[in-house]
């Protein structure tokens, strides 16, 4: 799976495939591929939300940081 591909467009396509395997839509010879994409997309998903918490946690710490040195 690109990188480039956005969060909310992923997220979309796993909740689509969601939806059709829950009304029973996907045929049984498409099953196990239809799992297996929708666990790489669960992986890429996760993936983003870790980084996007590493980098915001990091932002967070330099903006506290900055703040406590203008106090000095």
């Amino acid at each position: 799976m690109k990188k480039a591909r956005q969060y909310s467009e992923v997220l979309k396509e796993l909740e689509d495939t969601l939806e059709r395997m829950n009304r029973g839509e996907v045929p049984i010879d498409e099953l196990e591929e239809t799992v297996k994409q929708a666990a790489e997309k669960i992986r890429y998903l996760r993936s983003v939300l870790r980084s996007t918490q590493t980098t915001v946690t990091k932002i967070l710490k330099e903006v506290e940081e900055e703040s406590l040195e203008e106090n000095r």
